[in-house]
């Protein structure tokens, strides 16, 4: 077997349009790195199709008949671990159903072109690049899982974090790919009287709004979209809004947020680097980095700043990321004090913030 890389990929679609899945089968296989091995018309073709080909990623919509989308992906995810990449619509309801398909495992999503044809060879691209770094991905942990040295003991880790215990004032977050599932894990698991957070998450603006929904919903602190010039304040999460970078200011005894639409920075907008920055600049020892699953290196270059003035940075280990890119970017500049598994975020935030329970 070959170079990871240069393996050819096998995929199965699944949409309710024949069409549709003609041109996008046509225009992904003329990449010559990806063979469509089946095409599902509903949910329960997909997930026969998938038993059958065993593939290496499906593609799948997030609006079907006979079976949904969201149906047939709690089971494929039932069955294994194959990455499943949603198609779903640039609407409210779909931005709905999309966060509910990542808190189901789906591992990344991608809006579904309206346009016919011309729709889709606009997201073609970008979504032949998402199936190679997540069929990459996985396949570099599968080999890694067989070599695997156990953890250490999660007791030992945040009883040492305890040691380090210190008066923090703001926790800032960066994410991107794979970063809603693990704030899915986090955020719900983050005490009322927690500090304010700031957070970075690529995503759309509905998606966005959904995303701050469904964690306001499952979460003892509130969590909202910022809003330009709001004051921040203890128990709240701040998330950054689509297409605006996010800063930190000082007025007077008030630390508020800046909110403009503006260039990208570090290919983002919001970018997690913008907002580190502004973190820097106010903030040293009293604040904790936290940086999440994603494509890239958004945030390693603002977080080594934060560091460098004394803040305490966790990022998310490889094996729980859906994309091990920003917190290994960050990590390989010596920003990150410790790697941890998503679900053991929260509960090493509290430690370092001083809450033993």
């Amino acid at each position: 077997r070959g170079n990871l890389s240069e393996e050819m990929i096998r995929i199965v679609i699944a949409d309710d349009s024949e069409f549709f899945l003609n041109v996008l089968k046509g225009k992904i296989e003329s990449s010559g790195k990806i063979q469509v091995v089946g095409s599902a018309r509903n949910g329960q073709e997909a997930l026969d199709l998938v038993k059958q080909t065993k593939p290496d990623l499906l593609v799948l919509d997030c609006q079907m008949p006979v079976m949904d989308g969201l149906e047939s992906l709690r089971r494929i995810k039932h069955q294994g671990v194959i990455p499943v990449l949603m198609l779903s619509a640039l609407t409210y309801e779909g931005a709905r159903t999309t966060i509910q398909a990542l808190e189901y495992g789906a591992a990344d999503f991608l809006h579904k072109p309206t346009n016919g044809a011309d729709g889709v060879n606009q997201i073609v691209g970008v979504l032949i690049e998402r199936i190679e770094v997540l069929v990459f991905q996985q396949r570099l942990k599968n080999i890694k899982e067989k070599y695997k040295s156990p953890p250490s003991p999660t007791e030992v880790i945040f009883s040492e974090l305890s040691a380090k215990a210190r008066s923090i004032d703001l926790i800032a977050m960066g994410s991107s790919t794979g970063g809603v599932q693990a704030a899915l894990a986090i955020i719900p698991r983050i005490p009322a009287e927690m500090k304010p957070i700031v957070w970075v998450q690529h995503m759309p603006d509905k998606f966005v709004q959904s995303l701050a929904k469904r964690l306001d919903s499952m979460s003892k602190i509130r969590v909202k979209v910022a809003e330009d010039k709001e004051s921040i304040h203890p128990s709240v999460c701040y998330l950054a809004p689509a297409g605006f970078q996010m800063r930190l200011r000082r007025l007077g005894e008030q630390m508020t947020i800046s909110v403009h639409a503006e260039e990208k920075v570090s290919s983002h907008c919001p970018s997690c680097d913008v907002l580190f920055d502004s973190v820097s600049e106010h903030f040293t020892k009293n604040v904790i980095g936290v940086i999440l699953s994603g494509m890239g290196d958004d945030g390693a270059r603002g977080l080594e700043k934060m560091h460098r003035q004394g803040a305490f940075v966790i990022g998310q280990n490889e094996d729980s990321c859906v994309v091990y890119g920003m917190p290994k970017m960050a990590y390989g500049r010596g920003a990150v004090d410790i790697e941890l598994d998503s679900k053991d975020i929260a509960e090493a935030v509290k430690r370092i913030a001083g809450f033993n329970f």
